[in-house]
């Protein structure tokens, strides 16, 4: 499968894996710049999204690794350390269980394993709630409001609502078909690795909002985050003040300087990375 992809600056590897749905085009470009002064950034699409074909069948979080693995290999970029944000991060689980040779390190932003605990439910198609509001609201009203309202806090998108039109125009612009969408919605909601977190060795961060609260259709990326970073053997966890699940959109400059202070600053990695530099502007 070739993704369409784009690649900025130099210095070792970087690939960044975008969410449910979401194409390469939605990383916001300030802080893809500000990751590249020192780095060689490389974002994509998913495929069905953007540039990148769909395919027939079911789409799968393991099947989308397979696919980014197989990207860094053709652009001779092993080992990348991988940040993946959401479904991107769940992404990224897979590529370091089962290509350990292609990941030096691993960013989970907002993301999560899938189900956790015992009770816990997580529905393994699309969820009932996702299915009304898009016959209620239709495709492009309905990821107007479910960006703005899980990516953001409240407070965010009443004070800068044309930031959240930006990354609601990103999507759009670029958007996968309906069916495609759900597609990816349903290969986020199959994704299970909590099994096997144990078996990532790579450095670790995992990044979280302070508010990213909201219970979607695999709970709160709060909770998750916490099992991540208890379960995987070389995880540190980092959270983000006041941000909600946009992290990178609502505050890129905390988001980006502690990426980069933790890059720089892990004892496996400090000798490959460079110094860090000024952080993204929002």
């Amino acid at each position: 499968m070739k993704l369409e992809h784009r690649v900025q600056g130099r210095g070792p590897a970087l690939l960044l894996v975008a969410g449910t749905g979401f194409p390469g085009a939605t990383w916001p470009p300030a802080a893809v710049t500000s990751l590249a002064r020192g780095m060689t950034v490389v974002t994509f699409d998913h495929r069905g999204t953007g540039g990148t074909p769909p395919t027939p069948g079911p789409y799968a979080t393991r099947m989308f690794a397979a696919d980014a693995v197989a990207l860094l290999r053709d652009l001779g970029l092993v080992p990348a350390h991988v940040l993946g944000h959401s479904m991107g991060g769940r992404v990224a689980q897979w590529m370091a269980l089962d290509a350990p040779d292609a990941v030096a390190s691993l960013v989970l932003a907002a993301s999560g394993p899938g189900r956790f605990r015992p009770e816990q439910t997580v529905p393994r198609g699309v969820p009932p709630r996702t299915r009304e509001q898009l016959a209620e609201l239709g495709y492009e009203a309905y990821m107007a409001a479910h960006i703005r309202e899980t990516f953001f806090t409240p407070e965010f998108a009443e004070a800068q609502p044309e930031g959240v039109a930006w990354l609601v125009s990103a999507f759009w612009e670029n958007r996968p078909s309906l069916g495609d969408y759900l597609k990816h919605v349903a290969a986020r909601q199959r994704h299970q690795t909590a099994q096997l977190l144990d078996r990532i060795r790579v450095p670790t961060l995992v990044l979280v909002g302070e508010r990213d609260t909201h219970q979607g259709g695999t709970g709160s990326h709060w909770e998750q985050s916490q099992y991540l970073a208890t379960r995987i053997p070389a995880a540190e966890l980092r959270v983000i003040a006041g941000a909600s699940h946009g992290l990178f959109w609502e505050k890129p400059e905390e988001t980006i300087g502690a990426i980069r202070e933790w890059l720089v600053g892990a004892p496996a990695l400090a000798a490959t990375l460079p110094a860090p530099s000024t952080a993204a502007s929002s």
